[in-house]
């Protein structure tokens, strides 16, 4: 047996960048507390009310029952992977590190 034989090569079938998931919608930009920075569209239309619109303003969305979601998150203890799993009104979620240094939130589901 050679030596090239041990080699094991990685490569990447499809690479989803931030930047191509907050274009396609699958992820949502959020001003979260505890460095959280994204969730995915299902929590996001989950935890989110829409409360109208006017020509001055564009659609306005309350968040409030997205950042209380947030906040639940934050208070449970982190793995050794620094993932947070827990449950919040029902729903199991996952609060997990991402590739701009803060945290998405997300489904199971959504992974």
């Amino acid at each position: 047996m050679d030596e090239q034989s041990n080699v094991i090569v990685e490569y990447s079938i499809v690479e989803y960048s931030d930047r191509h998931a907050l274009e396609d919608g699958v992820l949502v930009s959020v001003p979260g507390e505890g460095k959280v920075n994204r969730v995915t569209r299902a929590v996001f239309d989950h935890f989110t009310k829409p409360m109208g619109s006017s020509p001055a303003t564009g659609e306005v969305t309350d968040i409030t029952p997205l950042q209380d979601a947030i906040r639940a998150m934050l208070k449970v203890k982190p793995g050794e992977d620094a993932w947070r799993t827990g449950t919040y009104e029902g729903k199991d979620l996952w609060l997990v590190p991402n590739e701009v240094g803060g945290f998405t939130l997300l489904f199971p589901d959504d992974y």
